[in-house]
């Protein structure tokens, strides 16, 4: 898909609500994907389908937040689609 977005629309007042989304920046990363409600909202997802020896290292960045509606979910992962990486120096963080 052109996103990995995995999101639940609550509901506030009886009224649709914001939404609460995980979203992975890399879709091609993701192998299997679903979420449930069951009290709580889960996500989950796995990633890269391949078999990993002792040592091997895999990942991938993620966004989760709430969003307000789907343009503003979608403008957000687009800024930052294909990252990979989150980088840590002198308390900055940044997306690679």
């Amino acid at each position: 898909p052109a996103r990995m977005i995995r999101a639940y629309q609550v509901k506030r007042d009886g009224k649709p609500g914001p939404w609460l989304a995980g979203m992975t920046l890399d879709p091609a990363a993701v192998s299997e994907a679903w979420c449930h409600q069951r009290g709580y909202v889960c996500f989950i997802e796995e990633l890269h389908g391949k078999k990993v020896q002792a040592g091997e290292t895999f990942g991938a960045a993620y966004i989760v937040g709430w969003f307000e509606d789907l343009a503003e979910m979608h403008s957000v992962y687009d800024r930052y689609k294909g990252k990979r990486t989150i980088i840590l120096e002198k308390g900055k963080w940044r997306l690679e």
